[in-house]
């Protein structure tokens, strides 16, 4: 380079913020939160019936908050007397006995008599201002409730459902594949930007003025 000669730094367009939307963009998170509902349903489904537990529809909201309509409540098998004020279980509704009801404990009393064991149990509902209008005697097996997932109950019903079945594959592959086909985008957009940039450093960075080599 010759005494006098300037150079000339090529430039480009300013850099890009990039901005965050929780994760990468909405997109993700939708797929995310689709896929996880989805596997969550099957896990559950599967799991239930490999294990020695049950899961059943919460329908209204007598136990919400915690507890919201439409959540799924995974119970294990106990025998009657080792439950204790304070458990939520799950049961037939004495007025209605295909109906099942998941409620909390609130009174229990043990039969003293050997040849009736069964607890003398009385439920309600947190959200509920009293107790249920009955007392109920649990024989055999109950159904204690160890966890449950909110709202993922709307995805069984969907499940038994021949349209659901097939949205609930249909919809998840859907997303899944155009996330995968934006991703792959992306990375060809990032290349080809990248490239651009280097092209221009390489032509620009020898250009010269006044009157040198270029």
């Amino acid at each position: 380079m010759n005494p006098g000669d300037v150079m000339v730094t090529p430039y480009g367009p300013p850099p890009r913020v990039r901005r965050f939307f929780g994760w990468r963009s909405l997109m993700d998170v939708v797929v995310i939160m689709v896929c996880v509902a989805a596997l969550g349903a099957g896990a559950l489904g599967i799991g239930t019936r490999l294990f020695a537990y049950e899961t059943f529809i919460v329908r209204t909201g007598s136990m919400a908050p915690a507890m919201p309509a439409g959540s799924v409540a995974v119970a294990e098998p106990v025998a009657p007397i080792t439950l204790k004020e304070g458990d939520i279980i799950t049961y037939r509704r004495p007025v209605a006995p295909p109906v099942t009801i998941t409620h909390r404990i609130v009174y229990l009393r043990i039969n003293e008599d050997p040849k009736n064991p069964a607890p003398l149990i009385r439920t309600q509902g947190d959200a509920n201002a009293v107790p249920d209008p009955w007392q109920i005697e649990l024989y055999g097996v109950a159904w204690r409730v160890v966890f449950w997932v909110p709202w993922l109950g709307y995805v069984f019903d969907m499940a038994h459902e021949p349209a659901g079945q097939i949205g609930l594959v249909l919809v998840p592959g859907t997303l899944l594949a155009g996330y995968f086909v934006v991703g792959a985008w992306r990375i060809w957009r990032r290349a080809r930007r990248e490239q651009a940039a280097a092209t221009a450093q390489t032509y620009g960075a020898g250009t010269q003025w006044p009157g040198g080599r270029s």
